[in-house]
């Protein structure tokens, strides 16, 4: 017989409507405030649209003979047109109508043409920029697709066209964006407006010996790109000079950077500098930077002496304290193991560190006291108490000072940090207490946004495949238009190019303008931020606990 079941009710638990999203508008992120105006595009294209067929489709050509078999000819109305191909170019094919009784019909082309170009040629080429491929990915795909496709002279001829148009729309986006800093605070047009900008600089490959680098300026303000130096000391036709085929090198262009890929960053960071008054009308007077090269060196004194101010990005402030601990651990024996010096201690003493700036934001004194209290209470435990120094009262973040309070016991489970192991590691922690360095952090700021545009840089031109300037600039350009307007800044392109962009291609790119909002959107929710943060806490301890049972098993050297 069955189990008889059981007569007691279960209590159902209430957590909230769990199937209700929350609106949009409640954060806004730093994409939605860049792409406001990426909305207007899906109001003109709606206002706009009709029933007729726009924008293109993939025929197979036994498919398009027989349709023009069945049809009857305008001049003697008999059946059985012919259709040939006379020439072709890319994507793009020449074809023309034959009768039987008459030679020739009537002549088309797949594709719309501005001066002898085609535009679907136009298309797939800066399609496969976006994508972050070239030559030879298109000709896998057009060979896979049994389509035809442009011979390597031919591409790099189309690319150079569309090199000519992407700069043009970038330089014009940082001018708008430039004008837009300057109206924030609404300067007139004839006065230099003093700024504060985020400098950072990137590389194709890791290391100090790239080929390939840029280096950015990105307004604190807007969020926007305001100029950007593209370097490379590599030129194909140079290293290929003793062929006899480049015999005019001079009637060329070659690399613009003779140097070190170290220093590379300060010497973009002191042309951007030096060109900022004339070109964008501005002034560069508070520089955010990382302090991982002489960039601020190069730059303090251009406008007058001390005309610059460094400040530091807070993030990369933070992760020194990461860093100078591990490299204590390193250096000095018997600070490590259990109960010591650990990773995940120091991860803890460099999150409570983060915090503590962040909570202080234009508060020195305050500041610099929370920064040290959060070390004294990240070492104590039940062994040892030293919360001395935390915030008192009911609204504390120290668990601690709040039970003692309210009256109640504080039961600390986690042992105490050795006092020899405090003492070695208090010299290095507090060399970052410093309120000259603290000073510099006052303003809560970091430089995600260059780490962000960095990463949109990349993903158009991969790291893995070695690019030539041409495609470097190519690639970097379109990643200041898709950064500051999005997809629908890339419309202008196809104007300055001579291609009509239908209804299609309008709503396609405004949707990924919408997908990108919504979802930087949600990212920047404080829900989803702390389940972020647990998930890698969580993949960082699972981490940890297999290192632990399994020992040292892959290390450079080691074994």
């Amino acid at each position: 017989m069955p189990k008889a079941r059981s007569r007691r009710s279960k209590k159902i638990k209430f957590h909230g409507n769990r199937f209700t999203r929350e609106s949009v508008q409640e954060c806004s992120s730093a994409s939605a405030s860049k792409l406001k105006d990426s909305s207007l595009i899906c109001e003109e294209v709606l206002e706009s649209k009709s029933e007729e067929l726009t924008g293109n489709r993939i025929f197979d050509l036994q498919t398009l003979i027989s349709v023009f078999s069945v049809l009857c000819c305008p001049s003697c109305f008999s059946s059985g047109l012919k259709l040939t191909e006379d020439s072709r170019f890319g994507l793009c094919s020449n074809f023309s109508l034959h009768c039987t009784n008459f030679s020739f019909i009537e002549g088309f082309c797949s594709s719309p043409k501005v001066k002898k170009s085609s535009n679907i040629n136009k298309f797939f080429i800066l399609d496969l920029r976006l994508a972050g491929r070239g030559y030879t990915a298109g000709k896998k795909l057009c060979s896979t697709l049994s389509l035809p496709f442009l011979s390597k002279s031919s591409f790099r001829h189309q690319e150079k066209a569309i090199l000519e148009c992407v700069e043009m729309c970038s330089q014009e986006n940082m001018i708008r964006a430039a004008e837009e800093v300057r109206r924030l605070k609404v300067v007139p047009s004839n006065k230099i407006y003093s700024c504060g900008v985020s400098v950072d600089g990137t590389w194709q490959r890791r290391g100090y010996s790239s080929l390939n680098g840029c280096t950015t300026i990105i307004s604190i303000d807007t969020g926007k790109v305001l100029d950007a130096e593209i370097m490379s000391h590599y030129c194909r036709t140079c290293k290929t000079n003793d062929n006899v085929r480049y015999k005019n090198k001079e009637n060329h262009e070659c690399s613009n950077y003779v140097g070190s890929s170290g220093n590379m960053e300060p010497v973009g960071v002191y042309r951007m500098f030096e060109r900022s008054k004339r070109l964008r009308k501005l002034q560069y007077s508070q520089y955010y930077g990382d302090g991982d090269s002489k960039g601020f060196e190069e730059v303090k004194n251009i406008y007058g002496n001390n005309s610059v101010e460094k400040l530091e990005c807070i993030g990369h402030v933070q992760k020194r304290v990461g860093s100078r601990l591990r490299k204590l651990k390193k250096n000095e024996k018997g600070l490590g193991g259990k109960g010591k010096l650990t990773d995940k201690f120091i991860d803890k003493l460099q999150n409570y560190y983060g915090i503590a700036i962040r909570s202080n934001v234009g508060n020195l004194v305050e500041m610099q006291s929370a920064v040290i209290a959060a070390f004294f209470h990240c070492c104590s435990g039940k062994n040892k108490e030293m919360h001395r120094q935390c915030p008192t009262g009911p609204n504390s973040w120290c668990k601690f000072q709040k039970a003692k309070f309210a009256g109640i016991k504080f039961v600390d489970k986690s042992p105490a940090l050795p006092n020899s192991v405090v003492n070695s590691i208090k010299k290095t922690y507090m060399d970052l207490c410093d309120q000259k360095l603290l000073k510099k952090c006052l303003h809560g700021k970091t430089q995600n946004c260059n780490e962000s545009f960095n990463n949109v840089v990349w993903s158009i031109v991969p790291k893995e495949t070695f690019v030539d300037l041409q495609t470097l600039r190519l690639g970097i350009n379109i990643a200041i238009i898709l950064f500051n307007s999005g997809f629908a800044g890339l419309l202008p392109v196809f104007q300055k190019l001579g291609v009509l962009t239908g209804p299609d291609l309008k709503m396609f790119y405004w949707s990924l303008d919408n997908t990108r909002i919504v979802d930087s959107t949600r990212h920047s929710k404080p829900s989803v931020k702390q389940s972020r943060k647990k998930r890698r806490a969580s993949k960082k301890s699972k981490i940890l606990k297999f290192e632990a049972k399994e020992g040292t098993t892959y290390k450079p050297g080691e074994f």
